[in-house]
């Protein structure tokens, strides 16, 4: 009797060990971290060299070789009086030229860093929109100060010429005087290198200007046969 007691309590003993035996339980997965590669499609950098300037909108906007336009930031929409001019600026700084643009900021610099918009608003060839920098300011007071480009004449820094509401002229009296002969037209002004501009007293030249041309403008800054570049020809 006594063995068999013994029997049933080894046994109930085991029992309660195995019912409180911790039971392993599986560790879920843990989401994968997720990589660049794995990502359904790449970030587009701001700014990319290696592009060009297809061909001129107008004073602000270009065409770039890969197919978008380009608006510079800064730049107010060229008015009618110097709209023709603002074209003509953009086409001899930025056409074929390698550039950068920065789709974020609207920011276009030429290869060597040069900004755009200072250029085209120390030249006269734009004026600042918006709220200008401290720096587009100054690029465009100093046009302003010379003056050139749309601050000179005939557009005196408005976008169109203002039109006349006076009443007609009476009709001309009818008379025999003989006009004068008109004025000669100036010649044109051809400078072969910047040393014969210098001799002729014309350095440095700026653009727009008699003479002036991209050529002897090694840095392409409007301003031809600088004397910080004694050495182009």
């Amino acid at each position: 009797m006594g063995g068999v007691v013994l029997v049933l309590l080894t046994a109930g003993c085991a029992t309660q060990v195995q019912q409180s035996r911790p039971v392993a339980v599986e560790k879920p997965a843990e989401d994968a971290p997720v990589t660049a590669s794995s990502s359904s499609s790449a970030a587009i950098p701001p700014a990319q060299l290696g592009i060009s300037v297809a061909s001129i909108v107008d004073g602000r906007s270009v065409m770039l070789s890969d197919g978008s336009k380009a608006e510079v930031s800064g730049l107010a929409q060229p008015g009618p009086c110097w709209a023709e001019a603002a074209g003509k600026f953009a086409a001899a700084m930025l056409l074929n030229q390698q550039v950068r643009y920065d789709r974020t900021t609207g920011a276009l610099t030429l290869a060597d860093g040069t900004d755009y918009a200072l250029l085209a608003l120390g030249n006269g060839a734009g004026r600042t929109a918006g709220a200008p920098t401290p720096v587009q300011k100054e690029a465009e007071g100093a046009a302003q100060r010379v003056p050139m480009g749309l601050w000179g004449a005939p557009c005196g820094g408005k976008d169109a010429l203002e039109t006349s509401s006076a009443p007609p002229p009476p009709p001309p009296v009818t008379t025999t005087t003989t006009k004068p002969p008109a004025p000669p037209k100036p010649k044109p002004v051809f400078y072969a290198s910047c040393d014969e501009a210098r001799r002729a007293g014309a350095a440095p030249l700026f653009w727009g200007q008699p003479g002036y041309r991209v050529e002897l403008d090694p840095n392409r800054n409007g301003i031809a046969c600088e004397s910080r570049y004694s050495g182009s020809r």
